[in-house]
């Protein structure tokens, strides 16, 4: 009994070795392999090859199979088959649904076109023709292929293989940018956007597109990580703060809106405008925690002008806490100037504290 089982698990161990062995081996040699089956209640479409194949130029048809390799696509009722015979020779078979066909009926060759286009739109030989197509008609070539791939990780080798490119116009990086948009996962999304340059994103057309597509993600983690990605460039424009303050204003979490503007004050982009656009938004936010500590940043803010203090001490103002309020009217008369009009608008903030002891050291605080 013994003796089986060790036979049994020896035939098994060498199954698995010779199928990995034989894999590697056909990888080494060049070879292919795919065997995909598509299907709905009105269509079925089936693509197997294994072998080595060179295509045409101008990818109508196989220039050779290797030896022994095939080619088989069907759809619905019309199918190709191309097999090559130990000598090399490529067998065609080809129907319609009704009638055999050959490569010499123009039905036949247009038949055998589309069933290579599928081989290619399913990622057969991607990394070998990105080049043959980048060496005819560059980077725009490369772009006019990407949206007939089949899969987001076919396109995805197109795009990065377009991002590799040194001289990309304005227009195709706001066309790669758009590109990437059309990616299903916004994880793939944020991994490529996270491949554009700061030069790059100097450019108007692809800033947009960039800031486009990272407002259609639809998970706040991904457009708070690309959000950041921007944040953390060190030729940061400007401009992209008021980008990035309207696109975190529709996060979901409270925490990840507080987090980047937080990052933007304390990177000293809350400047002229931007400061009451930012007011507003904190006003809000669900949680007083939140509301307070970026208050509390924003007093720090040198050079705040009369109206700006006045709007921070009404949304002050608006907490729910009397001792949050008479702890932030504290922060604010130890930086606001001293004038009759700051004093004035203070003071009514601070009637707006019903608590005794709350109200009486916010007032004293002004004195």
């Amino acid at each position: 009994m013994k003796l089986i089982f060790f036979l049994v698990a020896f035939c098994l161990l060498s199954i698995r070795v010779y199928f990995s062995w034989s894999g590697k081996d056909r990888e080494r040699r060049g070879e292919s392999t795919a065997d995909m089956v598509i299907k709905s209640d009105n269509f079925y479409q089936e693509i197997k090859y294994s072998g080595k194949f060179r295509l045409k130029d101008d990818e109508t048809g196989f220039k050779s199979i290797s030896p022994g390799g095939y080619f088989k696509f069907r759809r619905n009722d019309e199918w190709v088959k191309a097999e090559s015979n130990l000598q090399g020779e490529i067998e065609y078979r080809i129907y319609d649904g009704k009638n055999q066909l050959t490569l010499n009926d123009e039905s036949g060759r247009r038949l055998m076109l589309e069933a290579v286009k599928e081989m290619i739109a399913w990622g057969f030989d991607a990394d070998a023709r990105m080049e043959r197509i980048y060496r005819k008609g560059g980077s725009q070539a490369l772009l006019n292929q990407v949206d007939s791939m089949r899969t987001d990780q076919v396109k995805m080798l197109y795009i990065e293989r377009l991002l590799a490119v040194d001289s990309l116009s304005s227009g195709d990086l706001s066309d790669i940018a758009k590109k990437i948009g059309s990616l299903g996962s916004d994880m793939d999304k944020d991994r490529l956007l996270n491949r554009l340059s700061t030069s790059q994103l100097k450019d108007s057309a692809t800033n947009q597109a960039y800031f486009n597509v990272i407002a259609g993600m639809g998970s706040d983690l991904e457009k708070a990580n690309a959000l950041r990605h921007v944040l953390d460039q060190d030729s940061f424009q400007k401009k992209n703060a008021d980008k990035i303050l309207d696109i975190a204003g529709t996060l979901g979490s409270d925490l990840d809106k507080a987090n980047l503007f937080r990052e933007l004050i304390g990177k000293g982009y809350i400047t002229g405008a931007r400061f009451d656009s930012l007011l507003d938004r904190i006003d809000r936010l669900g949680s007083d925690l939140d509301k307070i500590s970026l208050y509390k940043d924003l007093i720090e803010i040198k050079g705040l002008t009369d109206p700006q203090w006045i709007n921070l001490m009404n949304k002050t103002a608006k907490l729910g806490s009397d001792m949050d309020k008479a702890y932030l009217l504290q922060e604010i008369a130890k930086k606001m100037p001293r004038t009759e009009n700051l004093k004035a608008a203070y003071l009514t903030a601070a009637k707006t504290i019903s608590n005794d002891p709350d109200y009486g050291k916010a007032v004293r605080a002004v004195e």
